[in-house]
């Protein structure tokens, strides 16, 4: 099976980290989004896999550079003017063939069963197949409502509301190929150009609810809860080896980034620090996240921030 993650988003709303790398890369236990999306599609048996670029492409590159030996062979489109989650796939059809083909957005975190996914897809007989999961907030994202046997009734009140049970879409979905032609060359999202019309003409889309972890990176908030989240079940904190903790300094749901030092009594919790960061002695630093080179002044006290090297803004 092939694939295509999707990574050419600007990633507005997850500034100011978004400045320094594009979403897909953003770390995420100490490694970049892109390595554990790769890592989930080889499990799944893939080994072809293009991904879209456009902010910041050089960072997407070379993050996939150091995993580009892992059994997976990449290529890349690189998108001048951002086509969507429709007009990006559309662009590279030939890429796909014939077969089903799995599509994955590059700013979420999942640990799905995708073999699972794609048996259930060849067994429906679907156009398209939409990885679902519950919706706990109908407001944030667009409700996907499905009925008894799985078939999709409406996307976000497209192509009209229905009743059924609400799921969201998890950006993760497979699809046959041909359905592409459907959309016109240029910019086109996926959902109102694509999935909707189809359902309209009585088109068999199918929506599984997957289990299993899903983590949606919109903002630098959920971003760092994701991560809180993630870590619960990893222990209390994960340092990199090449960081330095010293005695006194005290860590409590903290992630250490590489080459990273925390000072004497600092204390560190509910936090993410990228690689290079320095938090000086007595310094507190609680549920924020410091992006690489930022430097804690001994005894500073940092709450609820997002720090760069060079702005910050409340979390």
């Amino acid at each position: 099976m092939k694939a295509m993650i999707l990574a050419a988003g600007l990633g507005e709303r997850m500034r100011p980290l978004s400045g320094l790398l594009a979403k897909p890369v953003l770390p995420v236990l100490n490694r970049p989004l892109i390595h554990w999306t790769l890592e989930r599609l080889r499990r799944a048996g893939v080994r072809e896999v293009l991904i879209n670029t456009h902010h910041l492409p050089r960072t997407v590159r070379r993050a996939a550079a150091d995993v580009a030996a892992s059994g997976v062979a990449i290529s890349w489109s690189h998108e001048a003017e951002i086509l969507g989650t429709g007009g990006g796939p559309r662009a590279v059809r030939r890429f796909f063939g014939d077969a089903p083909a799995l599509l994955v957005n590059g700013d979420a975190w999942f640990d799905f069963d995708l073999r699972d996914l794609l048996r259930r897809h060849r067994e429906s007989g679907a156009r398209a197949t939409l990885a679902l999961r519950p919706n706990p907030d109908p407001l944030r994202y667009g409700p996907v409502v499905t009925g008894p046997r799985g078939l999709i009734r409406s996307l976000a009140g497209l192509p009209e509301p229905a009743r059924g049970t609400v799921s969201l879409f998890t950006g993760i979905h497979i699809l046959e190929p041909r359905i592409l032609e459907r959309l016109p060359p240029g910019p086109s999202d996926s959902v109102r150009q694509l999935y909707a019309p189809l359902v309209a003409e009585g088109g068999r889309l199918l929506g599984v609810r997957v289990r299993g972890a899903w983590y949606d990176f919109g903002v630098p908030s959920t971003y760092l809860a994701s991560q809180m989240a993630l870590l619960r079940g990893r222990g209390r904190n994960l340092v990199d080896p090449t960081a330095r903790v010293e005695r006194g300094a005290r860590l409590r749901g903290a992630v250490v980034g590489a080459r990273s030092r925390v000072a004497a009594e600092a204390v560190v919790r509910g936090s993410v620090l990228w690689d290079g960061v320095r938090v000086g002695a007595g310094a507190h630093v609680e549920g924020s996240v410091l992006a690489s080179g930022v430097r804690i002044e001994a005894g500073e006290r940092i709450v609820g921030q997002v720090l760069t090297a060079r702005e910050r803004r409340p979390l």
